[in-house]
């Protein structure tokens, strides 16, 4: 064999090793399973592993195996200060396996996203970004740091557009936020405490990011079905919900495209009322809605001041004009705001500015002409879904926003899927990301991927899945 396959393969497992896939004093798997693994003969393994010995990535204890060094595996990979002990005591810890690996491999040219989260590429309309700037020669454009809640042409523009979906706010009741993401980040830091409840739907978004993880609060998941069987009488009499939050997506949820009824975001509201529970209300799909009729958000509904609504521009116009929003009580607004400037000191003022005009000028008409295409793009996915794995698994159409949540009903190891799909260059988000009990799911999204790849994409998955039952 050519020293290429024994040194990639020595490559491979200090990889895994650096990404926490093989923990120090961990077993490798036998001589025999490495080789069927990488496709070489064993002699080929056995050249990898005494490299690796050497390095001290390995040792040998006779008649166990072979198991990563668990004191000696950081000599050789990382330089003498001992990253390890500091990365290890951080409160901050590493990504789930999966969303590492995606994470890494979605930059990658060759990969096909068969799960990605936000617009294709030629569904952003940076050619109106272009136009916005352009008309800009000829006005004042100022470049520097904003007010704590965000420039006030912005915040404007926002509480025209939330009027539109039937709230009513003011400038004072609006964060401008550098995305979603960070608006969920200042709620952690600005209202919650380690003694806190954070109840959330299960599957969720939320699980896939570690925003909330640091402050140690009590994660207190609720599966959909609960809620909804259970939409009179969600929380126990007589527990503590002091400084706790209710997180949800109540509309076209991530990933199970579940959207609750007027009635229900009502009940919901009412009960978290009654038990002194701010509710964080994830409003950032509810644009793409492909019904007729405009989805009502929870903050436009009675009694619904303890509501603070997350909304953004990622998911709808540029996940990298990074412009998201929270809509809240004043007094809360002003709080969250002074933690936003001790952060970042702000939104890019540029960013806001462009905003600002999409939202005044093109953001309806975006709209409207975006649902079409990812209407035209979704059937042509179900089309494809049906052809190849309709034996395999099952699904509710969406109607709306980008995902499928796909159930299997075979039985099949999904990181084995997984990492297979990867050698084909393809990469799919498994259900386990969204909740650990998901391992039969995977969420599939149409709305990144190029519509000629389609077909050919779903005939490579099944063959896939017909190699590993």
């Amino acid at each position: 064999m050519s020293g290429f396959k024994y040194k990639k393969i020595a490559d491979d497992i200090i990889h895994k090793i650096n990404e926490g896939e093989l923990r120090p004093g961990e077993k490798l798997a036998s001589q025999r399973e490495i080789a069927q693994y990488y496709h070489v003969n064993r002699s080929t393994v056995v050249q990898s592993l005494d490299i690796l010995k050497s390095y001290g990535v390995l040792d040998t204890i006779e008649k166990k195996g072979v198991f990563v060094s668990p004191n000696k595996w950081n000599t050789y990979i990382t330089s003498n200060i001992r990253w390890q002990d500091y990365i290890g005591k951080s409160l901050s810890k590493n990504n789930h396996y999966y969303i590492q690996k995606i994470n890494e491999l979605e930059f990658d040219e060759d990969i096909i996203r068969l799960g990605t989260g936000e617009l294709a590429p030629d569904f952003i309309p940076n050619h109106l970004f272009k136009e916005i700037i352009k008309q800009d020669e000829e006005d004042k454009l100022t470049t520097n740091y904003e007010e704590p809640k965000g420039k006030l042409e912005l915040r404007l523009e926002i509480v025209n557009y939330m009027k539109k979906r039937g709230v009513a706010c003011d400038i004072n009741n609006i964060c401008v936020t550098s995305g979603a993401l960070q608006g969920l980040k200042l709620i952690a830091d600005g209202l919650l405490v380690p003694q806190s409840k954070i109840i959330i739907e299960t599957p969720s978004y939320i699980h896939s990011v570690r925003t909330w993880h640091n402050i140690r609060a009590r994660m207190t998941p609720l599966t959909i079905d609960y809620i909804k069987r259970n939409i009179n009488n969600l929380f126990k009499a007589g527990s503590d919900y002091q400084n706790s939050i209710f997180y949800c997506i109540p509309s076209l949820h991530n990933p199970t495209q579940n959207t609750y009824t007027k009635m229900e975001k009502q009940k919901i509201i009412n009960q978290c009322q009654k038990n002194g529970i701010p509710i964080v209300e994830d409003g950032i799909y509810a644009d793409l809605w492909f019904g007729s009729e405009q989805l009502v958000p929870m903050k436009a509904l009675k009694n619904s001041d303890n509501v603070l609504l997350l909304g953004s521009l990622s998911k709808t116009v540029s996940p990298g004009l990074r412009i998201g929003w929270i809509v809240a009580d004043k007094n809360v607004i002003r709080h969250l705001a002074d933690l936003k400037m001790q952060n970042d000191y702000g939104a890019s003022s540029i960013s806001q500015h462009i905003a600002a005009r999409w939202l005044r000028d093109y953001h309806e008409s975006h709209i409207k002409e975006l649902k079409k295409k990812l209407m035209y793009k979704r059937d042509l996915f179900l089309k494809a879904l049906t052809t190849y794995l309709s034996d395999y698994g099952e699904w509710d159409i969406p109607d709306g926003s980008f995902y499928i949540w796909f159930k299997l009903h075979v039985s099949l190891d999904v990181k084995t899927l997984f990492n297979e799909a990867i050698k084909e260059n393809i990469l799919i988000q498994p259900g386990e990301i969204y909740d650990s009990s998901a391992a039969d799911y995977i969420r599939f999204s149409y709305s990144y991927i190029n519509e000629a790849q389609i077909d050919e994409i779903f005939r490579k998955l099944k063959d896939i899945m017909e190699r590993i039952r």
